[in-house]
């Protein structure tokens, strides 16, 4: 029994607990007691004041009472009669439970409680009255009867003011004695606070005392080795609590940290070398990418503008030159951006204004068989993208949707703003595609390119990749179509 008592003690952690549960059970059978008193007090000064408050509620109520029968007796207001009933109703329940409940009759103040209540049912008595006879225009009747009501109003406040003032009387002589009850207790609590104090300042001396010299002589320890002296003697406790471990746990570690240090600087030169190759992958990475990039922008499909070049020379040469100068002035554009912005980012913007040049050159070659609309987003009009993602799709739309209408081709270009998402939108009425046709697209799938003299999906693919490469995002691009009801391609932006 001494050997285990000698090793419950002799550990720091149960030295602890035994004095904080110590010190908690003392506090808590002292907040305990304190707060047993001080809920009684409590609970016996609500029961003292509790009287006073029901009977300055019940005044209260007659005097909305009297005043909503007065407004009533002088402007035949329906409201106020109404509000009259409901507090005749509010008050006849209070005098039915506080001043009519039995009461043994052996002093002053159950005298005055039925007093009152006599007085209340008098007073509602009258009330009923003049209000009956307002309602037949008796003016003599309910003038009478209401300065009877009002002086029986005067009576019922002058008894309970008479039962406020004996009330408090007695409240008074019962708060004496409980303040001075109170003031015992508030000592009490304070030596028995004191006293806590005192016992946790000894006991909290006496450990700190003996846990201080193993502690100081650890700290050298370790500052040796925050200057780099592995080769420090050890640190010795001759104490078995948890001190003794913490310095055998404290040496062993100095004796790893010297070996690992040693690992490290052999390790030193092999992780140096490692990083160097992984720098170099990453530019090789880094260049890649941008091959990809420069080699996707070159895709693009020349079909169209070769085909405008030959409507502008065969329109030279049938009509003056004011109309050709606008329509090789828009071509001029059209060429000049595609040459100008392959290596760089451009605005939306920068695209609208292509695709608004490409549709002077439509309606040149095809009239009104085409019919541009645009749904554009004015604040979004400078976000950077990589150049000719719209273009492409116009192309695919003029050439797979709307080609083989002879007339009512539309196509629209929208910009708008969803959550985190900027949307870029070219819709047709044409021809629509099928659902496999759809699902390659949006798995950027290659298409078959036996097809002379139309783009076959380059395009798309080609403005997939190049989305995909400038983001870093893998969901750009959404398509919904139908056979025969007109295709929508959305490309994705994040914001």
């Amino acid at each position: 029994m001494g050997i285990l008592w000698d090793r419950m003690f002799n550990s720091i952690k149960t030295r602890i607990i035994a004095v904080f549960v110590l010190t908690m059970a003392l506090t808590s059978a002292a907040s305990i007691f304190v707060l047993g008193l001080s809920r009684n007090i409590i609970g016996k000064m609500d029961e003292m004041f509790a009287a006073n408050v029901e009977i300055e509620n019940f005044l209260n109520d007659m005097d909305h009472v009297n005043t909503h029968l007065t407004d009533y007796l002088v402007t035949s207001d329906s409201d106020s009669m109404l509000n009259y009933y409901r507090y005749k109703e509010i008050i006849s329940e209070k005098v039915e439970n506080m001043f009519l409940e039995p009461h043994v009759i052996y002093d002053e103040n159950d005298l005055i409680y039925k007093d009152i209540a006599y007085m209340a049912q008098s007073y509602f008595n009258e009330a009923d009255a003049a209000v009956e006879a307002k309602s037949k225009d008796n003016a003599d009747e309910y003038i009478a009867r209401y300065t009877e009501a009002n002086r029986i109003t005067g009576y019922i406040r002058t008894y309970a003011d008479r039962l406020n003032l004996n009330i408090l009387d007695k409240n008074t002589a019962q708060y004496l004695g409980m303040s001075e009850n109170l003031s015992k207790l508030h000592l009490a609590n304070l030596v028995l606070t004191i006293s806590v104090i005192m016992l946790n300042v000894i006991v909290i001396t006496y450990l700190t005392y003996n846990m201080t010299k193993p502690i100081i002589n650890l700290a050298h320890s370790a500052e040796e080795i925050s200057r780099g002296n592995f080769d420090a003697e050890d640190v010795e406790v001759f104490t078995q609590d948890e001190l003794s471990v913490m310095a055998n746990a404290f040496n062993a570690m100095k004796h790893s940290i010297r070996n690992y240090i040693r690992e490290l600087h052999n390790k030193a030169d092999t992780e140096a070398q490692l990083l160097e190759q992984q720098i170099e992958n990453l530019r090789i990475q880094s260049l890649l990418a941008d091959a990809e990039m420069k080699a996707l922008q070159m895709q693009i499909n020349p079909h169209f503008l070769f085909n405008t070049l030959n409507a502008g020379v065969q329109l030279a040469m049938m009509e003056g030159a004011d109309r050709t100068s606008a329509f090789l002035d828009s071509m001029a554009k059209i060429l000049r951006y595609n040459v100008k912005s392959l290596d760089r980012t451009v605005r939306i913007k920068d695209e609208i204004d292509t695709i608004k040049a490409y549709e002077d050159l439509f309606i040149v070659r095809f009239g009104d068989a085409i019919k541009f609309e645009y749904c554009i987003d004015p604040s979004l009009l400078d976000i950077s993208v990589p150049p000719l993602i719209i273009q492409p799709l116009v192309e695919n739309a003029t050439i797979h949707g709307i080609g083989n209408m002879e007339n009512g081709g539309v196509i629209r270009i929208s910009l708008d703003r969803d959550g985190d998402v900027i949307r870029v939108g070219v819709q047709d009425n044409g021809v629509g595609m099928s659902e496999e046709t759809r699902q390659k697209i949006l798995k950027c799938q290659s298409f078959d390119s036996d097809k002379v003299g139309h783009m076959t999906g380059i395009g798309i693919y080609n403005v997939v990749q190049r989305l995909r490469l400038f983001f870093s995002c893998e969901d750009v691009i959404d398509v919904e179509s139908a056979p025969g009801q007109g295709t929508k391609v959305i490309l994705k932006i994040p914001c």
